[in-house]
């Protein structure tokens, strides 16, 4: 039961993160395009975060596909930091930004480990050790 709270519980906080991201992103908010903008990557790089994001908050709310989602946002958030680290910053919204991002992938480390017994890669290297 707790497992199951801790489960739902972490996917919910990076989903309801998650949302008004990708939407920012695909709706091309002027925060979102200055963002890519500094990273050399507007409007490609925007919109294909922006689908990444939708498609990871998909896989969450689906208990069977939830590893994956987690697994694509600890992609997607380590190049969130990567980029606050070194180029965007951390002043004013940037730092809201790169706080949420920190957020998101606490909340998918934690699902990662809380979801290992629907991850088949997991289940397969690490419980059938020995098998074969």
């Amino acid at each position: 039961m707790k497992s199951n709270l801790l489960d739902w519980t972490v996917r919910i906080v990076a989903v309801l993160i998650l949302i008004p991201a990708f939407y920012f992103k695909l709706s091309g908010a002027d925060r979102s395009i200055a963002t890519f903008s500094a990273l050399d990557a507007e409007p490609f790089g925007r919109y294909a975060v922006g689908f990444a994001e939708l498609f990871v908050v998909v896989l969450l709310l689906i208990p069977r596909t939830s590893w994956l989602g987690a697994t694509a946002a600890v992609v997607i958030m380590v190049g969130a930091v990567g980029s606050h680290i070194s180029v965007l910053g951390f002043a004013g919204n940037a730092g809201v930004s790169f706080a949420s991002a920190l957020v998101v992938l606490f909340c998918a480390i934690v699902e990662l480990y809380a979801s290992r017994s629907r991850n088949p890669v997991f289940t397969r290297i690490f419980l059938n050790r020995g098998s074969d």
